[in-house]
Order: structure tokens, then sequence, then C-alpha cells
């Protein structure tokens, strides 16, 4: 709400977007409706007429289900509607009388603008906006979509954030949502749901190792008496990344007549992680999802971002969707205490998102390598916040990869292949990750883009982390592994850089470039 001009229509329908919700403009409802023109109602019918017409048009629309809706500048004058804005989450828009007669102009279809008391009414209807209003924001000299992602930090927000813990906004279309990183977390889910969450069930999912986190969140949230849960374990044998799982864990929500407003919450490894989205995305034609990963590669990759994927027998994540989660809850204690599985893979997917786009998180990497080892939950948490903002800020502005998050794929073109060629083991991804970079740098360098001091620092700081830089590869052993690749179809291409934390994606190089960055991996 606010004056005309603040910016309701524009401002509310990009946010609608980021919140996945539908935009109600209330104006354009009636004018639907009447199959006239507010001007015109105004004109022929008379101002009270139009209120009355107004009114009962915002309560059935905000008695109806979730969405974004922005009223006309004098809808709060009427007391029935201040009372109705007071169930919902009421922002104003502010917007200084200049600013606003600088916006509209000559507008003949603004009945209001035609008055010269038009001043006066501007006078009179600021201090009902603000008391009316739960959340105010300043409009002036400000681009709409800054202002949007100000109000997404604030209406996502939790109640509370325990102390010592941050806070990442990732804001892609459809799914705003902040992330929690802290130690002790993994009990606070209810806690951390966004203000404007309403969840009476939660359905919570784990897998194997994960059981512990998982009863420890069930037992919190009945003492709390908050969301009734109901609890599944899929146990150490049972493939979490097939679709018998997914089968097995949607007939259980069946079983008990899940909805699609109850939360459905996956604690666990990349593997949980990725099964609990996918359900959510499927079961019901979507339900919210809460996650809370376990190892450091689900925090700092798995969870951020939206993809989840089911393996086929013939390759991993063949099938999958992209589907928000309402929150993420980042539990470093619990990645700290699981240093022997996820854990290189976490601190590759860091390195990575260090290398692409933040220097200076390289240089803290170096620095604090020794702590990292030992599994320092302070510096696990400065460390993963940054990691978690580079990869939040490019999800928000390319959600499906038609652009800028193919950054994130930097070394995973040569990765893929490695991940094939190198033994089995619980960080075998991280390896590969942290090999494919370093070979991505000599590529770099082969062709010209960065200096041989680039690649140096690659490895110095991957080493530093106890991930492995040299690997003796034929070209040949490397086609025969990207012909098996899901995404071998066409060209190769590849995420290079062209500076220190500047990337560019699909880029493409020859054989001979090729053959020489896999010798330079191998001599070391």
């Amino acid at each position: 709400m606010g004056f005309m001009g603040a910016g309701k229509t524009t401002i509310g329908y990009l946010l609608a977007e980021k919140l996945g919700l539908p935009f109600v403009d209330i104006d354009l409802l009636i004018e639907h409706r009447t199959r006239r023109r507010v001007v015109d109602i105004f004109a022929e019918d008379g101002e009270a007429t139009f209120r009355r017409l107004e009114h009962d048009t915002i309560v059935e629309t905000l008695s109806g289900p979730p969405a974004v809706v922005a009223l006309g500048g004098g809808a709060v004058e009427h007391p029935g509607t201040r009372q109705a804005l007071e169930s919902v989450t009421a922002v104003h828009l502010e917007v200084s009388y200049e600013e606003a007669l600088l916006r509209i102009g000559r507008d003949d279809l603004r009945p209001m603008m035609q008055r010269p008391d038009i001043g006066e009414i501007y006078q009179r209807r600021l201090p009902v906006y603000n008391r009316a209003a739960k959340l105010a924001v300043r409009t002036d000299g400000r681009r709409p979509e800054d202002i949007v992602l100000g109000l997404l930090e604030r209406l996502v927000a939790p109640r509370s954030v325990p102390v010592g813990s941050r806070s990442v906004l990732v804001a892609p279309m459809g799914g705003a949502h902040q992330v929690h990183i802290g130690a002790g977390l993994a009990t606070e889910v209810a806690t951390l749901l966004p203000q404007v969450a309403s969840v009476s069930r939660c359905f919570v999912v784990s897998t194997g190792g994960d059981r512990a986190p998982a009863d420890a969140l069930v037992s919190r949230l009945l003492e709390d008496r908050g969301p009734q849960p109901h609890q599944v374990d899929l146990g150490t044998g049972y493939p979490a990344d097939g679709f018998a799982a997914v089968e097995r864990l949607s007939q259980w929500l069946a079983d008990r007549e899940a909805s699609r407003d109850d939360l459905l919450v996956g604690v666990g490894d990349e593997h949980t992680c990725y099964l609990t989205g996918f359900v959510a995305a499927t079961y019901n034609r979507g339900m919210p999802l809460a996650l809370v990963p376990s190892t450091l590669h689900g925090q700092a990759d798995v969870a951020i971002g939206g993809k989840n994927g089911v393996h086929l027998p013939t390759g991993g994540n063949l099938s999958g969707t992209i589907h928000q989660p309402v929150v993420v809850v980042s539990d470093v204690e619990l990645a700290a205490e699981r240093r022997d599985e996820g854990f290189r893979s976490g601190l590759a997917e860091v390195v990575k998102h260090a290398v692409i786009a933040d220097p200076a998180l390289l240089d803290l990497l170096e620095e604090r390598a020794d702590q990292v080892l030992r599994g320092d939950v302070d510096v696990l948490v400065d460390l993963l916040a940054r990691s978690t903002a580079v990869k939040a800020a490019i999800v928000t502005a390319d959600q499906r990869e038609q652009g800028e998050r193919v950054q994130l794929h930097y070394g995973h073109t040569f990765g893929r292949a490695f991940e094939q060629l190198l033994p089995p083991g619980p960080d075998r991804h991280g390896d590969a990750v942290s090999l494919g970079m370093v070979a991505a740098g000599f590529l770099a360098v082969r062709l010209g883009r960065v200096e041989p001091s680039v690649v140096a620092r690659h490895r110095r700081v991957l080493a530093r982390l106890g991930l492995p830089t040299r690997l003796s590869a034929s070209l040949d052993e490397m086609d025969d592994a990207w012909r098996r690749s899901r995404r071998a179809a066409g060209e190769l291409r590849f995420v290079l850089l062209n500076q220190a934390g500047v990337a560019e994606g699909r880029v493409t190089a020859g054989r001979d470039a090729l053959a020489g960055a896999l010798a330079d991996l191998a001599a070391g």
C-alpha cells in the first residue's frame, strides 16, 4: 500500500515473482469484474460507491489463498479495510509527495489527481499508512529490484536468529528464502522458518547416519509444541538416490495424508537432500521444503540453488527438478563432526566459489587451512557464509543455468571425467572437482587467458586443504569418460578464468590444448 506513484504495482509484481505467489492488483481486479474503468466508476457512481466496492474486493481477496496484493492509494481510509489488514503482512511503500507527482505526471486515468486538494489528501493518508503497516520502505531514488530484495530480506526472515549464526538471502524467481549458518542449528528448523510461513505438520526424512540429528529435531518440535512431526528414516542399506526411494517416501507421505501445505524436512547428506527435494517438488505437485544438510558438501553446494535429482542406471541425477526450499539450516557442527564424509567435497566447492567470484575468500582459506581441517566451528561459519553468498548471488541472477549460473561448473567438465577415473570414496566428487579446477587453470594458461601464477595459487590453496592437485590421465581415457558422461553430447565446453574472480562459460578448446593441460596436470 502507499500513495499514488509509490510503485505498488511494479514492486508487488516483482515481489510476487520472487515469492512464487499470485499477484493481485485490486484496481485491475475491479475493472475486470465490472468491465468498467476505475475512473469511470468514480465519475458516474461517485467515490463512496467505489470505496464500498473496493473494500468488498479487498476483504474477499485477503481471505483467499496467499498472494501479493496491491491496494489502491485510498483503500486504507476505509475502516473495515484497515481492520482486514491487521491479519496480513501490510507493507507501506513510502514516497515523498514531490517524487509521487514526478512519477505520475498528468495521468488522466487516476481520478484523484484531478482534485485541487491532492496535497492535503497526501498529508492525510500518510499517518494512516504508517499505522496500518507492519513494514515500511522508502522508495525515492531507488530501483524497484533493490526495494524488492530489501523487502525479501525482511519477509523471509525468521522471528529470531541464534547468536553467532549468519543468514544469507537466496532470491531466485519463485522461491526466495534464507540460508542460516551456525553452530547447533539442526534442531531450530521451526524457529528459523520465515515469519510468513504457517505450518501445522512437518515430515522429517533422514537416512542411516543422520538418524541422530533427525531424532533431536523431532524431540525439539514435540518439546516446543511446534508443528506436529512425523518421522521416517530410510535406513543405511536403502539407496537414497534412485526412484525406488522416491516411491517409498512418496507412498509414506500418502499413507499419512500429507497435503500441499505440510512441510517436508530433509536431514542428511547430499543424497538425502536431493531425494527430499525431488519428492517435495513432485508429491501433490509440490509442497514446502526445508533442508538440514549434515555434510559440508551439502551445506556448501547441494542444499543451495533448488536443484535436486534422481539417479538412473545410465547416470547420476539424470532426472530432476528445480524446487526452492523455504529455508536451509546449515549446522556446521554436524559438518565438523563428519569430516570423513563430504568434507573434502565441501571444501572443493568453497574453493570453487572463491576462485570464480571472491579472491579474498581464497586468501582466508589459505590462511586458515589448519583451523578448517581441525573442524574449527567459528572459522567454518565464516567461510561457509561467504561461500554461500557467492552461490546465492549467482542462483538469484540465474536459477535455471541459462547464463551466469554456468560459472558454478568451474572445473566440472574435467571433473566429471576424473570422477569416473578415481577410485570409489566418500569424497571422490570433491577430489574430482579439485583436479578439475587445476586442469581448467592449466587450460586457461594454454589458451592465453591467465598467467601461470593463477594456477599456482589454485594448487597451493587446494593442497593446503588436503585436496589432490596432480593426476595422470590420457586424452583417450578422458574421451571415454566424457562419452559416458550425461553431458557429453556435442562439443565439449569449459568454464575458464579470464582473471582472478572472473570466469567465462561455454569456452571450447582444441585437442592440442586439452592434451597439453592434461600433461601439465600430470607433471605437477
